[in-house]
């Protein structure tokens, strides 16, 4: 038996504050229902040339209190599946994407989703790369909109919070208060357009607690790689950020010396972009387990 949490429980702030809709043991499996694009279809029909744009608002199911996680904590969420519906949106305008300025209207379009394949029109699809674009935890200070990243996670849009592997978050207050949501169908590396093929969906996770296990940023366990993710606004410092991060890290899981590691994260892992779109950047480094002694 599992628990289950629908839509009927959803947060647009992650905030200390919020009253848990689910509480959950450590190993317990639960299954989350994640909200389909609720933005309305007339909203690409306006003329913002005299009106503002849009408001950003992510709707995220949750939040989730973890039984027995405090401040200091770390949760282990094992990404078990993603089911998603069979119809998906994607849309740009002039308040979103990379190109945001450069464009003069705005665009929407729905695919179907089906057999493996996002239908983008007769002629054209492409694989679905099923994804969560946003998980995290409520932050210890004020409550913080569901649309922006941050070390309690948030809207990351990691391609690799994917099926089969684990999402690593620090927990900041009592309980942890994760919360799931904004699922894509499929999305490229920095989420140009400003949407990953947005799309409801069925996630179902298993909630881990690591006792006192001090996590400075989000990780992300695949087969191959651990991924340290930071986000912020200044894009330099963010990259200089993860990679002091993934250095510590191999220090920490090799007992090497900063040099040593410097130099085999310089050689063997990948800075990546994971969205450019959030008002806040988010950039990883993915560092080959075949490098970390304790991973061997």
């Amino acid at each position: 038996m599992h628990k289950v949490l629908t839509t009927e429980h959803v947060i647009h702030v992650m905030d200390k504050n919020n009253s848990p809709a689910l509480h959950v043991s450590n190993g317990e499996r639960i299954v989350i229902e994640t909200a389909k694009p609720g933005i309305p279809d007339e909203v690409f029909t306006k003329d913002y040339s005299r009106e503002p744009f849009p408001k950003r608002i992510l709707t995220i199911t949750g939040p989730i209190y973890v039984d027995g996680a405090e401040p200091g904590d770390m949760l282990k969420l094992h990404i078990e599946s993603i089911d998603l519906d069979d119809m998906g949106k994607m849309w740009m305008g002039q308040w979103m994407g990379a190109l945001m300025d450069e464009v003069d209207h705005c665009y929407m379009r729905r695919v179907a989703v089906k057999d493996g394949k996002v239908c983008f029109d007769e002629k054209t699809s492409f694989p679905i790369r099923p994804m969560i674009g946003t998980i995290g935890v409520a932050p210890e200070g004020e409550g913080i909109n569901c649309v922006l990243p941050g070390d309690y996670g948030g809207n990351m849009d990691a391609l690799t919070a994917a099926p089969g592997n684990i999402v690593y978050l620090p927990v900041f207050v009592p309980g942890a208060l994760l919360a799931v949501g904004d699922v894509h169908a499929a999305m490229g590396y920095g989420e140009i357009l400003g949407t990953g093929v947005e799309i409801g969906s069925k996630v179902t996770l298993t909630v881990e607690l690591v006792k006192e296990c001090c996590l400075k940023h989000p990780m992300i366990e695949s087969d191959s790689h651990m991924e340290v993710i930071v986000s912020g606004t200044d894009m330099l410092e963010l990259c200089r950020e993860a990679t002091r991060a993934a250095i510590a890290y191999v220090q920490q899981q090799n007992g090497c010396s900063f040099d040593e590691a410097y130099a085999l994260v310089g050689q063997t892992s990948d800075l990546r972009i994971l969205q450019i779109v959030n008002y806040c950047t988010t950039i990883s480094m993915a560092i080959p387990k075949s490098i970390l002694e304790k991973q061997k």
